[in-house]
């Protein structure tokens, strides 16, 4: 923000733009209640996620029609992006541009991959994914994992296991929002949650391993489930390290990928509480950030390039596609991947839950058990399904 910032003055010098940094867990708590109390900055950034169960319309400034109509805008903007950001009257209240993107795929090794002869680009369904694992599994002579195959870190695994169910086409009995009703008692659900056993079963991957973020660079692991922003933010402390990244395979060679059961955008809004000059300024920061490339162009070419993810600018997306292979570095090829073969399949569920509480609290808990035979697989479905309907109906009502 701070070189998107300098390169912006330079083209509006009457425009004067305060930046103010906000620790990461505190613009969640003060976003709203800054608004509700009318003090709130020009432009905010937040994530969308944030806006469940509450309408934009009511709390920012329209991007349609003050600054763009809906075609316009659309014509900026890729289209899974732009459902948190709509109001009530169907008009667009922020500007999603990008998201780390969780559990789109996986980062691996590509120097442990050319060892045992595997090609991340073989990797199409979970069978396929599955081979590579074992393949890339070293133990030692007790028979423990001296080296998983796969890596499983908790967030990403949550929302893969839910992405899971919709491969196998289980959205609509997995979560009823009608009825406010969650239901993992169904044969897709079990598949799902089998699958990510299984990788435990097999001695591919140790639950007991310790955090991903460091085992992974320290090559203990071959690949690790996560977002493509791990390409990015954590690996430039590892710069000597060959990384690259694969997009989450499909359930089986039949199935359909779908992505995003949670998933959060980084958004831009403007306050509908400022006027006159300073509501002109942010209009023009806000166009010049959806109309100028610079603005998610500098994180990926920045040395060392500091994040990787979806974006949402149709724009930024053409520019990546008209560079050659010399252009391009392994951070740009990576938003590029994910971008085009992640988020036209984005299916968002309907859930008033937030990412914290049905990810982090949830779903990712009750797996850890089951990796770890505390309880079966039915029994995490059953509390699952009661645990998240009762949370689901106290956010409804």
């Amino acid at each position: 923000m701070k070189a998107y910032i300098a390169d912006f003055q330079k083209r509006h010098p009457k425009i004067t733009v305060n930046h103010i940094p906000v620790p990461f867990d505190q613009l969640y708590t003060k976003l709203i209640p800054s608004i509700m109390g009318k003090n709130e900055p020009p432009v905010m950034f937040g994530y969308d996620e944030w806006l469940l169960g509450k309408d934009p319309s009511k709390l920012f400034l329209g991007i349609t029609p003050t600054i763009y109509t809906k075609n316009e805008f659309e014509n900026f903007i890729q289209k899974p992006p732009l459902k948190n950001i709509t109001g009530s009257d169907g008009n667009y209240y922020g500007v999603p541009m990008l998201t780390g993107a969780n559990a789109f795929g996986f980062v691996y090794h590509k120097d442990l991959f050319r060892e045992a002869n595997i090609k991340a680009s073989d990797i199409k369904t979970f069978d396929d994914l599955k081979s590579a694992a074992k393949k890339l599994t070293i133990l030692d002579s007790s028979g423990k994992i001296k080296r998983s195959g796969i890596l499983l870190s908790y967030t990403e695994t949550a929302n893969a296991f839910l992405d899971l169910i919709q491969h196998q086409g289980g959205s609509q009995e997995m979560f009823d929002s009608r009825t406010n009703t969650w239901n993992f008692k169904t044969t897709k659900a079990r598949n799902s949650l089998n699958i990510f056993k299984w990788f435990v079963e097999n001695k591919t991957y140790d639950p007991k391993s310790g955090d991903p973020f460091k085992t992974f660079p320290n090559k203990q692991g071959a690949m690790l489930l996560i977002g493509p922003w791990d390409v990015g933010v954590a690996m430039t402390a590892f710069p000597d390290l060959e990384v690259s990244y694969f997009t989450m395979p499909k359930y089986d060679s039949n199935s359909k990928r779908v992505f995003g059961s949670v998933l959060s955008y980084g958004s831009y809004f403007i306050s509908k509480h400022i006027k006159n000059d300073e509501k002109k300024a942010a209009i023009v920061f806000i166009r010049d950030m959806i109309e100028n490339n610079s603005f998610i162009d500098t994180p990926l070419y920045a040395s060392p390039p500091y994040w990787v993810g979806a974006v949402a600018s149709k724009n930024y997306l053409k520019t990546l596609k008209s560079r050659n292979d010399s252009e391009m570095n392994e951070y740009s090829k990576t938003a590029l991947e994910v971008s085009l073969n992640g988020l036209p399949n984005v299916k968002t569920l309907e859930t008033l839950i937030s990412e914290p509480i049905l990810i982090r609290q949830q779903i990712y808990p009750m797996m850890q058990k089951v990796f770890l035979d505390e309880i079966t697989v039915n029994e995490a479905l059953q509390e699952l399904s009661e645990q998240l309907t009762m949370i689901e109906e106290e956010k409804a009502y």
